[in-house]
């Protein structure tokens, strides 16, 4: 009876199309969200309701992760036998569909790249593109958006070459259309007139329309204009406004809301220069368009430095990735700002197994328990005072036990000017002896196991939220989330990065990590200026579920 039975099951065709839909579901969820998914939707109509079920899932899951602080970092690393992107800086990037665009940016020596690069986001694989046309110029600090199949570069900044010499920098109002399909550049000449010479601007595409704040106009400082391309025409207007208006700024961040609101977010600028965190919204409807300044609570749990941090918005979220604000000061030439003291940190809890120095609690000040000391120790300032080394701890007793030794040493050398009692520097006789002891004890233990080299604590980043779910509304307003945890495997401190919205993630890439000339003037050992550029890609995206 078992064998006939034995027999009858294996006759039964038994496939996945067997299996229940949610583990149907979470099979396919572990494909990257891009061309793989969406050649599931094209098996049958059971496979195409399950991979919209999932894209929806993904949506929900990136949306409550980063309401939660609860993301999960991948860096990505290339392999030999791939194209590898040149480190930089300052460049331009969008993404559409399977893919994230890079052009430009600058080098660790300031020189300007004119390359367009495609990262195919289900694949992870770079692929720089030999591309034909009118090729743009080098450059930098440019606006870079999508629109109908189509790459709109505009502005951007370059560094003068050695030779000649004396030269000055300088920027462009160049505009260049990049065709997808046609892998070719066109330079726009627009029949009107065109606006000046720029960088360090935004854009944001608004229907037909690409919008452009702010920016650095040649040597003229920031500015505070609108200018208004029409991606129909390719003519330029210039956009008058009503009331009051933000300070001249670039190097800010332009968040487009729907097709008649955008925010802008921080930027240096003035006067005078500052670095600045207010947030306006503009509202383009009407023959003058209006600027209003947006009331910000919770200020204490922002983003700090949002001028080399860019900013980007998923659903009612604008999310900014800064420093750590309970990371060591880090060696970056913006350490010597003002930085975010406004954090609580839960500093008394001793860390597990499961963690490490980078994965820090963070809770606000409810007024229960002892004050919370909310200064960073910087520039002899009181406050939070993190280790900047790790390694052999026994080296570390050692060190301390040392001190403790050569001070007790020299007390007992003193006493005897001081012809204090027989009882006293015998009690203190006791005292060396025990510390000869404990001291000799951990150098038999040092020396039975290799000595581990002293390296440096590199900060961390962190996650600032921002909720704007009510930026509409009659009040105005938006809210800093009160930031609950900082999520393990962040990346070490970095700025001038770019930070664009993928299929159920976020990616981060390149920028400047640290400043060489921070790390010289501490550790006295000189530093490698090709490796304060980076080329880094990450993915952040919602911890992966299980069932």
């Amino acid at each position: 009876m078992s064998t006939s039975s034995s027999n009858f099951e294996e006759k039964l065709p038994v496939g996945i199309n067997d299996l229940p839909n949610e583990l149907l579901e979470y099979i396919i969820g572990l494909l990257p969200p891009y061309q793989d998914l969406e050649n599931c939707m094209v098996v049958c109509k059971r496979w195409y309701r399950n991979v919209q079920s999932v894209i929806r899932h993904k949506k929900i899951e990136l949306h409550r992760a980063i309401s939660n602080f609860n993301i999960q970092w991948e860096h990505h690393i290339d392999t030999p036998k791939q194209q590898i992107i040149t480190k930089r800086y300052s460049h331009s990037a969008c993404s559409h569909e399977n893919a994230m665009y890079v052009f430009g940016g600058c080098t660790c020596t300031s020189t300007t790249f004119n390359d367009l690069w495609k990262l195919d986001l289900s694949t992870r694989q770079w692929q720089r593109l030999l591309t034909m046309g009118s090729y743009p110029s080098p450059k930098a600090c440019a606006s870079l958006v999508y629109y109908c199949d189509t790459l709109i570069l505009f502005g951007g900044w370059t560094h003068p070459s050695p030779y000649p010499l004396h030269q000055a920098w300088r920027t462009f109002n160049e505009l260049h259309l990049y065709d997808i399909s046609a892998n070719r550049w066109n330079c726009i000449t627009s029949p009107t007139t065109a606006p000046p010479s720029m960088a360090g601007h935004a854009a944001t595409v608004h229907g037909d329309h690409m919008v452009v704040f702010g920016g650095l106009h040649g040597h003229n400082g920031g500015s505070n204009d609108i200018w208004c391309l029409n991606l129909l025409t390719y003519s330029w207007a210039k956009k008058e406004t009503f009331g009051d208006k933000p300070h001249p700024r670039y190097g800010h961040s332009q968040i487009a809301l729907d097709d008649f609101h955008l925010l802008i977010l921080g930027g240096w600028g003035g006067p005078p220069n500052v670095v600045m965190n207010d947030i306006w919204l503009l509202t383009m409807t009407g023959r003058h368009w209006t600027w209003t300044p947006i009331t910000v609570e919770n200020q204490q749990w922002g983003a700090s430095h949002l001028w080399c941090h860019p900013a980007c918005k998923v659903d009612d979220y604008v999310v900014v990735f800064s420093r750590n604000p309970v990371s060591t000061p880090p060696p970056l030439a913006y350490s010597r700002w003002t930085s975010n003291s406004q954090i609580g940190i839960n500093q008394g809890r001793r860390l597990n197994a499961n963690e490490s120095r980078d994965h820090y609690l963070v809770r606000p000040d409810d007024g229960a328990g002892p004050s919370v000391d909310r200064d960073v120790n910087v520039n002899g300032r009181r406050g939070n005072l993190v280790a900047r080394y790790i390694g052999d701890t026994s080296n570390n007793r050692s060190e301390s036990l040392r001190h403790s030794y050569n001070a007790l040493n020299h007390i007992n050398h003193m006493s005897a000017f001081r012809a204090e009692k027989p009882q006293l520097s015998r009690h203190r006789e006791k005292q060396l002896d025990a510390l000869k002891r404990m001291e000799m004890k951990f150098k038999i233990t040092r020396s039975e196991k290799p000595r581990q080299a002293l390296r440096p604590v590199a900060p961390k980043m962190a996650m600032f939220v921002l909720d704007i779910s009510k930026i509409l509304s009659p009040d105005h307003k938006v809210l800093w989330l009160p930031i609950k945890s900082i999520a393990y495997g962040s990346p070490e401190s970095t700025i001038l990065y770019t930070l664009v919205k993928g299929n159920g993630e976020l990616i981060m890439f390149g920028g400047i990590k640290r400043d060489a000339g921070a790390i010289t003037n501490q550790s006295g050992q000189t530093v490698d200026m090709a490796d304060t550029v980076s080329n880094s890609l990450h993915f952040i995206s919602a911890p992966r579920s299980t069932i």
